[in-house]
């Protein structure tokens, strides 16, 4: 949901006539680098209600009475307690990250610049860490950056600039391309660099909305995921391989995305589909007519 709004949105601008400019955020160690006593005061402010104060509590004692070692060779180091941070994987972690970046995503929404439909703001969307802004012109896109500049640092959050990377989005109708040449922007007294093509929330997005890219990456997927079922399910039965390749392999839960691709690389991953399911279920010379 959150890659079809960042298309749809800009797509909207640039059919009307309009450049769009993004910027896609990359912090430095962003679940490390939670305060802890800040998140749980940012926990208390937005759930005034006892059952939310225990819960916060229960947190507080949790995270506040961890320990850690390090395990090398079978030997063990002596424990140690962890100051901030919050476990990168675990369920509980993006819904604890979301309330502490809450402030930052409300002073950029609150902004008033950058993109809008409808009479909603639309200049930031964020999934867990991955954030991205949006402006239909230069100078707006650098006061974002500006204002997430400020917000970060109230949380002690800073930015990897070098990964931090822009995107120009030019108009569908060329004639109302006003410049192809754009400054820098600047995040953190640091030049971002501009990309052509970036990989967004796993959906490669290019500056050309062309979803060729994409498709090519869901193809090499497809093959790889092909081969791991091969090499180790080879000799189980017919309807076991069915049913695992129904579950491991057609996973293709981002082509609702694409809209503008040419023929040749749907007809390449068609192809391609028919092939790893020939190979895995060891039938190389026949068609395959299984419904998967």
């Amino acid at each position: 949901m959150c890659s079809y709004a960042f298309k749809n949105t800009v797509n909207l601008y640039r059919q009307n006539g309009s450049h769009v400019f993004c910027c896609f955020i990359d912090f430095n160690k962003a679940f490390h680098s939670v305060d802890y006593w800040l998140l749980f005061c940012k926990l208390l402010d937005c759930n005034d209600t006892n059952e939310c104060y225990l819960t916060t509590r229960l947190l507080a004692y949790w995270y506040s009475h961890q320990q850690m070692f390090v395990c090398w060779q079978n030997i063990q180091s002596e424990c140690f307690g962890i100051a901030n941070g919050v476990r990168q994987g675990s369920l509980l972690s993006p819904f604890l990250f979301r309330f502490y970046i809450f402030d930052l995503l409300k002073a950029v929404v609150s902004s008033g610049i950058g993109c809008c439909v409808a009479g909603t703001f639309i200049n930031i969307l964020a999934y867990a860490n991955d954030i991205v802004l949006m402006a239909p012109s230069w100078r707006g896109l650098q006061k974002l950056l500006g204002i997430l500049e400020e917000a970060s640092t109230a949380i002690g959050m800073t930015f990897h600039t070098k990964k931090t990377v822009c995107m120009i989005f030019n108009p569908c109708d060329k004639r109302k391309i006003i410049c192809s040449d754009f400054p820098q922007f600047v995040l953190a007294k640091c030049n971002l660099t501009f990309v052509s093509q970036f990989k967004y929330l796993g959906h490669i997005i290019e500056h050309s909305f062309s979803d060729d890219a994409d498709i090519s990456r869901e193809l090499k997927s497809l093959f790889a995921r092909t081969n791991l079922l091969i090499r180790r399910f080879a000799r189980c039965t017919s309807n076991v391989k069915v049913k695992l390749f129904r579950s491991f392999v057609l996973c293709f839960y981002d082509i609702a995305l694409w809209n503008n691709f040419q023929l040749a690389s749907l007809k390449k991953l068609a192809s391609g589909y028919v092939k790893s399911l020939k190979l895995f279920l060891d039938f190389p010379n026949i068609a395959v007519s299984l419904r998967c």
